[in-house]
């Protein structure tokens, strides 16, 4: 069996940042800054934040990098709840959202919809239901053989390619890009709102001794 580690990672702890509205942050007890006024992203509380949203542009999260030497990566996860962000909810808007580890894309998921209608398990209560309250649990993965969401290969990337044995952190980048097809936004959810309570997760599998992948 491969070592493993997994760094939970609050969704207000981004290290980057570039958004366009409508776009704002929200704690357990109430929302954080001003919404839409994209540097209300810069404030002190977004620590605290269980839901961000935007509408084109991307967060971008570090962490350190802790494989032990001489590790060689064979799998690597990211694992957040999210949806697209509308008007107030809607089930039918569809959103590009792009995750990209250390600069490499790897892989685009089409968000169905920005969901609503009932309140999400972990939102809340001064939350109001006109307003997003959960999203779809989603999981990118990449091996020696190719770039997955939910296990389904998306994208000729292997997992070599992303250099996560070199470097002293590793970034992920969650973007809705202008250009894209469908720009619908994105809500990234964490522990306090949404149906899944957690945070945003990575988890690296890694042999030691190894050669890299």
């Amino acid at each position: 069996m491969p070592d493993s580690l997994r760094f939970n990672v609050p969704i207000g702890s981004y290290s980057r940042f570039r958004v366009t509205t409508p776009c704002g942050l929200a704690g357990r007890g109430s929302v954080i800054g001003v919404p839409d006024q994209p540097e209300s992203f810069y404030n002190n509380g977004r620590v605290d934040a269980g839901l961000l949203w935007f509408h084109s542009g991307f967060v971008e999260y570090v962490v350190s990098n802790a494989l032990p030497r001489n590790a060689c990566v064979t799998r690597l996860e990211v694992i957040a709840e999210l949806c697209s962000e509308a008007p107030g909810y809607c089930d039918e808007w569809p959103s590009d959202i792009t995750v990209s580890i250390n600069g490499i894309e790897i892989g685009t998921w089409t968000s169905p919809g920005d969901f609503g209608g009932r309140r999400g398990r972990f939102t809340p209560q001064y939350w109001s239901l006109l307003d997003t309250q959960y999203g779809l649990l989603k999981r990118w993965s990449v091996t020696p053989d190719a770039a997955c969401i939910d296990d389904i290969p998306i994208a000729p990337v292997r997992i070599g390619q992303l250099a996560l044995e070199t470097g002293d952190v590793i970034a992920i980048r969650f973007e809705v890009r202008p250009n894209a097809r469908n720009v619908g936004g994105l809500n990234l959810f964490g522990a306090s709102f949404g149906d899944y309570g957690q945070d945003m997760a990575i988890s690296l599998e890694y042999d030691i001794g190894a050669e890299s992948i």
